[in-house]
């Protein structure tokens, strides 16, 4: 049964669990077989990738945040960033373009300043990672002379010919300036990519790229950035779904003039799930993803927009698809048909319980940490662990089962220098929650955060 959407007060702020060093030992024995809990092993020695962060997407730049009273703005800002008592989001992605006059990108037509408002907002919270597409480029640079409906960009590879001739220098110029204006108002975007699933052309803005044709733009557009002393890097290509994104991240990766600029590869998780790896040579994010519902304040209903299939989808790119940054799609949303992970309603904001899911990674897995290597014998028992700048470790641990799992850790990093150890619980009837570290409820999500 669907509960009613959670509403968030300032007073409701999440009370840590401490549980001291010589306790946590007693409830995590040397052998799985001391209290009969399954063991859940960490390898401290075993490295894998560097965590980006965790963010959201601003697309289509939906108003939602500065059109709230200035106690709401602040209260939304902390829901989102912070790292205490929000989701502790550490990336924003940006959308580009979309004016049918590209003179002034920042100031002129269209919600821009409201993404610079935003940005500002998140650091505030101390986040300094942004990041920023483009869907397609202006009208007047592609074939069909529309922001809409796909076409190609004037000159890439076989492309039909246009009247204006080759816009690609053009084009890459244009993403330049504005990536130049973002980091002029304060905010330097990380990566600039110059498409957005350019696998389709839908009715809405719109620009398809095969992907030789993306890696023959690719030196276009990082020669432009040089040039305009931007310091960020090319980013390829949101695509759709992780099995295109096979094909684009190929193409500029083994190309030399565009392997040269791309400093980051991005999907999208829609028609194929992060599940396998993408390179190993460039930083991977999945960059959006959502399921197109109304707004689900569930954990666990079956609809695919619950916390935890979120959960899953987290703990599944992470150790499987070794993704470096994990996204969804909308951070708050006042639409109707509102997919986002926080509803504004007037003055009420509501949490899914996707957001908690999303607040169980972003909270205590901080940018620059590392993802270790974790294990367990049961197959219901997803595990990952994760060790953090500061020294202190993370053990994700999602339940898939349908009973509660007793759990025993083996190898916990700094488990007895460690000053207090720290267990919550998100699932059915908890977001978040102080919770013992011997056992993951069912359908549920164990977060334990020692060292910190």
């Amino acid at each position: 049964m669907m509960r009613a959407p959670r509403k968030f007060t300032t007073s409701a702020a999440v009370v840590t669990a401490v549980v001291t060093v010589t306790a946590l030992c007693a409830s995590f024995p040397a052998s799985a077989h001391a209290d009969g809990g399954t063991l859940v092993t960490v390898e401290p020695g075993q490295v894998h990738q560097v965590i980006n962060g965790f963010g959201f997407t601003e697309a289509f730049r939906e108003p939602v945040i500065t059109a709230l009273p200035e106690s709401e703005q602040q209260q939304l800002g902390d829901l989102l960033f912070s790292p205490r008592d929000g989701a502790g989001f550490s990336i924003v992605r940006f959308g580009l373009g979309d004016e049918a006059d590209p003179g002034d990108p920042i100031s002129g037509p269209g919600d821009a300043a409201e993404q610079l408002w935003l940005g500002h907002l998140a650091e505030e919270f101390g986040v300094h990672q942004f990041y920023a597409d483009a869907w397609t480029a202006p009208a007047q640079f592609k074939t069909n002379d529309s922001l809409d409906n796909g076409g190609d960009l004037c000159g890439v590879p076989g492309a039909a010919t246009c009247a204006q001739g080759d816009q690609r220098q053009g084009y890459a110029g244009y993403l330049a300036d504005q990536a130049s204006q973002f980091a002029a108002a304060g905010i330097p975007i990380k990566a600039v990519s110059f498409v957005n699933e350019p696998e389709i052309g839908p009715a809405y803005s719109s620009m398809q790229l095969t992907p030789a044709q993306a890696a023959n733009f690719v030196p276009f557009l990082g020669r432009a950035l040089a040039a305009a002393h931007v310091r960020t890097s090319v980013a390829c290509c949101d695509s759709e779904g992780w099995g295109t994104a096979a094909d684009y991240t190929s193409a500029v990766l083994s190309d030399p003039a565009a392997a040269r600029y791309v400093g980051l590869i991005t999907s999208h998780g829609y028609t194929a799930p992060p599940a396998t790896p993408l390179t190993s040579q460039r930083p991977v994010w999945e960059t959006e993803w959502a399921n197109f519902s109304p707004f689900d304040a569930a954990w666990d209903d079956g609809t695919g927009g619950d916390g935890f299939t979120w959960a899953q989808n987290i703990q599944t790119a992470l150790t499987s698809a070794n993704v470096n940054g994990f996204f969804y799609f909308w951070g708050a949303s006042a639409s109707t048909a509102n997919s986002g992970l926080i509803q504004v309603k007037g003055p009420t904001i509501n949490l899914s319980d996707r957001y908690w899911a999303f607040a169980a990674f972003g909270r205590y897995i901080r940018p620059g940490a590392v993802r270790l290597g974790a294990s367990s014998p049961d197959s219901s028992l997803a595990v990952s662990a994760f060790r953090n700048r500061d020294g202190s470790t993370v053990v994700e641990i999602l339940n898939t089962g349908t009973t509660d799992a007793p759990v025993s850790l083996r190898g916990l990093p700094g488990l007895h220098g460690a000053r207090h150890v720290a267990a919550y619980v998100t699932g059915p009837s908890s977001t978040l929650a102080p919770a013992s570290p011997s056992t993951v409820p069912a359908r549920s999500l164990l977060t334990v955060v020692a060292g910190r």
